[in-house]
């Protein structure tokens, strides 16, 4: 199976911050936002099992996100406590609420859409939302991990390891870096599924909506400038290599 980009898609594009929408998100109904939090997290901490409203859920990721500083990161146990806490978060909170219908206003002007709701030093919680059809090529996310929740939709993924790369100079003068990627995980997310990467597996991934899809992504660390340079996007060969079901040959784009 291939996955083509869409036309005039770039990284750049897929990782702006759309400023006037993320303070809008954060700076919508505070008031409502912090009576719910006192009413249903117990000032933060909720007991095991409840849902989790807005405010509790975030002192929750932060606390969990903070481990990535000690020497011993274990990044998949990591992991699987926020997709346990994304699996808590109350779909009708208020700030939930308003960002997914703000990104659905645009997605209506025929573009897929990145919304920050969060950004830390440490971690970023943004949702993006998909079309039918519409793509986002395979490409790599530089010492990150990453969690996926679908909260609505369907939408097709693939994650693929880095076997090898090497980088050949041209006639012309400039370089090619090619590379060989093995599918590592392949799913169909559905509401309330989940996938996730590291930063050493399943890092490299592509996603093709199969319907209009909503997803909420949490990061760690998040982006910046230097972790959006780094990160590098594959075209890969349609079929994978002769002898094999999962190995691919790519280039780097």
């Amino acid at each position: 199976m291939h996955i083509t980009a869409m036309d005039d898609y770039d990284r750049r594009e897929f990782l702006r911050t759309t400023v006037p929408g993320f303070l809008g998100v954060l700076l919508a109904l505070p008031t409502l936002c912090a009576t719910a939090t006192r009413a249903n997290a117990q000032n933060g901490r909720p007991a095991k099992n409840q849902a989790m409203h807005w405010e509790a859920f975030l002192e929750a990721i932060a606390k969990e996100a903070a481990v990535q500083h000690l020497d011993r990161w274990d990044q998949e146990e990591y992991l699987k406590k926020i997709s346990a806490l994304a699996g808590r978060l109350h779909r009708d909170d208020p700030v939930l609420v308003k960002g997914l219908a703000q990104i659905e206003t645009r997605l209506k002007q025929g573009n897929v859409d990145f919304e920050y709701l969060e950004k830390r030093l440490d971690f970023a919680i943004c949702l993006v939302q998909f079309e039918k059809e519409q793509t986002i090529s395979a490409h790599d996310h530089p010492g990150m991990t990453g969690m996926i929740l679908c909260a609505s939709g369907r939408i097709h993924t693939r994650n693929y390891d880095l076997m090898s790369e090497t980088t050949r100079s041209l006639a012309d003068g400039n370089k090619e870096t090619t590379c060989q990627l093995r599918l590592s995980a392949e799913q169909t997310l559905e509401k309330n599924s989940i996938t996730t990467l590291t930063a050493k597996a399943r890092n490299i991934h592509m996603l093709k909506a199969q319907e209009t899809t909503q997803l909420i992504d949490i990061f760690t660390p998040p982006y910046n400038d230097e972790r959006s340079e780094d990160s590098r996007w594959f075209t890969l060969d349609e079929a994978p290599l002769a002898g094999t079901k999962s190995v691919y040959d790519a280039v780097v784009r």
